[in-house]
């Protein structure tokens, strides 16, 4: 009987999970492109007006305070500078940063079980990371938090095969500069930090200075970039500032919310986030379980679980468990993902080749991701850019902030001062005006803590001094009913200087009127969701006026 060879596998059947993890990325690159001009938010309007400032040579801290390390300020200027200085260009920016996180998630699973769970953690985190309801649509600084984090545990990986002392200092730099784009980090390096020092007292077999080098290694890159930084900002004479932001402020903000209130808080928020995603976080949490039944994960189950861990302790400081803070457990979760839909497959006993495509587990993860895709597919592939942020969003004046923005570029000369009463941060941006006040959040004003009446006192004499040329008044203050009212007292005094040259109120999530010069003063409705412009009255009086502002 003639004997017939056995073709090899075709090189798609061979490389299918790499295939399916590129038709994915590219299927979340283009939701993400066709949504490139997506309303900024307060957020990204922060982090995009630093990163303007520092393009043109401002430093952090001097006219824009906030409490975050500036990481992410770094990060956003590096993206303008190559993509441009709009929303466009930033969105883009942060779709490379998300498809290399994934990428690096792809090699990490395959590494550490086969390239299924890399497949998975992959397809996983772009899906996720883009998912309306944790916010992902937004340039946030988990998103770069996530992208170092994952770094830095590729390297440790790589270090847990061939120790190393260089890579252990890669790892520490990729964790220290995790920790500059979103403090809570610091648990996740933390852990890193410790599972590098228990790994290294295991190796009898190694000398005890080799063992040394290495932590001290990894101990001095993890405390590189933050030294760095403040070294930077010192000489830029804002270390100061910096200082009571982030560690002073940063100290009595994560101690408002109480305690007892941190179960209500966390499921409030947590079900949000899994509301059309929770089928993909259920296979996730199957895989706490899984990993404890492959022999292949003998050696790292701990390891992975205590990065779980720490990845799901980032969430919690100050108890607040906003929407995007879980996108920074999200390279967690979806190797959890991975590992799970990995071993499911192992212990059904598939073999290698087309059967393995048929494997039940990966078809149902296919259909998972698929099912996810279509409930997220209105914001994705349906609503326009616009229309997407109200939805997610809901009345928040991110849209009518462009076209106030528009009028400020019209009506006021390049070397403007406004400031903006409220918390909407990207005014400053769109209009490519300087901010009179480093009080670019006024939500700190508002808050239980005993820098408040400091801090209104600080930002009422930066404005008076500047004298801005604009005044835009926002909603978004979220005044509290024990919040000190002395701004406000300060502002109906101060505001006679002024004349309403605008209005744009947000009537409900489909109408925003808008009124400008004499019909703005005319509007009778008080604007409970919305903005409101004011001229200083010896420049609402120049002949050179324009009471309508130019296209965004």
């Amino acid at each position: 009987m003639t004997q017939h060879s056995v073709a090899p596998p075709r090189y798609f059947q061979r490389h299918w999970q790499w295939w399916f993890t590129l038709a994915v990325l590219a299927l979340v690159a283009a939701v993400r492109v066709r949504l490139l001009d997506f309303p900024l938010e307060r957020d990204e309007g922060e982090y995009a007006y630093a990163g303007q400032l520092m393009l043109q040579g401002i430093p952090p801290y001097e006219l824009a305070y906030n409490m975050k390390f500036p990481g992410t300020y770094a990060a956003y200027a590096l993206i303008m500078w190559l993509f441009g200085e709009t929303p466009a260009g930033i969105h883009f920016g942060v779709m490379c940063v998300t498809t290399l996180t994934a990428l690096m998630l792809y090699r990490l699973g395959k590494k550490m079980l086969d390239a299924t769970a890399g497949m998975v953690a992959a397809t996983c985190f772009a899906v996720l990371a883009a998912s309306p309801s944790m916010l992902g649509l937004a340039g946030h600084a988990t998103h770069f938090a996530a992208f170092f984090a994952t770094a830095g545990l590729c390297l440790m990986w790589q270090f847990r095969r061939k120790a190393d002392w260089r890579t252990a200092a890669g790892a520490g730099v990729m964790f220290g500069f995790a920790i500059l784009m979103k403090q809570p980090a610091a648990l996740i390096g933390l852990w890193a930090g410790i599972a590098l020092v228990a790994s290294r007292f295991r190796q009898n077999q190694l000398s005890v200075g080799k063992r040394l080098l290495e932590i001290f290694a990894f101990g001095a890159g993890i405390l590189l970039p933050f030294g760095l930084c403040c070294l930077i900002l010192w000489r830029a004479g804002v270390l100061g500032k910096f200082w009571f932001w982030t560690i002073d402020y940063a100290r009595q903000y994560v101690s408002i919310v109480p305690l007892a209130y941190a179960p209500t808080f966390f499921w409030l928020q947590f079900s949000e986030v899994i509301s059309k995603t929770y089928l993909l976080w259920l296979i996730a949490f199957a895989g706490l379980a899984l990993v404890w039944f492959d022999e292949r994960l003998l050696k790292t189950r701990l390891w992975l679980l205590g990065f779980c861990l720490a990845s799901a302790l980032t969430t919690c400081p100050g108890f607040y468990f906003r929407l995007h803070y879980f996108l920074l457990a999200l390279p967690a979760v979806t190797l959890l993902a991975g590992c799970a839909v990995s071993v499911s497959r192992q212990l059904w006993g598939q073999r290698a080749g087309v059967s393995q495509i048929g494997a039940w587990p990966v078809w149902g993860y296919a259909l998972i991701l698929a099912a996810t895709i279509l409930a997220n597919g209105g914001i994705w592939f349906v609503l326009t850019p616009a229309q997407a942020s109200r939805t997610i969003y809901g009345l928040h004046p991110f849209a009518e902030a462009e076209t106030v923005a528009a009028f400020i570029r019209t009506n006021s000369a390049p070397d403007a001062r406004v400031a903006v009463l409220g918390s909407e941060p990207e005014i400053y941006f769109l209009s490519r005006r300087h901010s009179a006040t480093g009080y670019i959040y006024t939500f700190p004003l508002m808050e239980p803590q005993p820098f408040a009446r400091q801090m209104q006192n600080e930002m009422i004499r930066e404005i008076e001094n500047a004298t801005p040329e604009i005044i835009v008044y926002a909603s978004s203050w979220m005044r509290r009913p024990n919040s000190d009212p002395h701004i406000f007292e300060w502002w109906a005094s101060y505001q006679t200087n002024y004349a309403l040259a605008g209005i744009a109120d947000v009537i409900s999530p489909a109408e925003t009127r808008y009124a400008w010069g004499a019909a703005a003063a005319r509007y009778a409705q008080d604007v409970s969701n919305g903005l409101e412009v004011y001229q200083r009255k010896t420049a609402a009086n120049g002949a050179s006026q324009k009471t309508r502002p130019e296209s965004p």
